[in-house]
């Protein structure tokens, strides 16, 4: 993992292009590619249909990998230690006041980088993001 740091800040009125690019820099990170190599999230932001997340599982398969998407509730908690591996940890963010949630890295549980090089603190866990090996026959070899 190389911790790459997000270049624009802004929550989801803010226009398309200063929306807050979090999402990248982590996949950016995790899969160690310049930011602007990764995918980007933002111009679905206003969609409400899944379409990003089918386009960013699609853009990963040259990566050998896939994303599962998986809730973090109350009723629901998700043992954070259960996953290992670098994944994308879903917050609340705690830099912004405004109730929108923020993504960081984790490894095996642990909140290993913060993209926001402005961050004050990781706020409550929303969701986890699991990479995926699509082949894991593949890693023995």
């Amino acid at each position: 993992m190389k911790k790459i740091y997000q270049t624009t800040f802004g929550g989801v009125d803010a226009p398309k292009e200063e929306r807050g690019n979090c999402w990248q820099a982590c996949v950016a990170s995790i899969l160690e590619v310049p930011l602007d190599e990764a995918f980007d999230c933002r111009p679905y932001w206003d969609q409400n249909d899944g379409k990003w997340f089918d386009d960013f599982n699609a853009w990963l398969k040259k990566y050998g990998l896939a994303c599962i998407a998986m809730d973090h509730t109350e009723e629901k908690p998700l043992p954070s230690t259960a996953f290992m591996g670098y994944h994308l940890g879903e917050f609340t963010s705690r830099t912004l006041t405004n109730g929108e949630t923020h993504i960081c890295v984790i490894h095996n549980g642990d909140v290993v980088h913060d993209p926001n090089p402005r961050a004050k603190d990781i706020g409550d866990a929303k969701g986890i993001y699991l990479f995926v090996p699509l082949d894991p026959a593949g890693l023995t070899k």
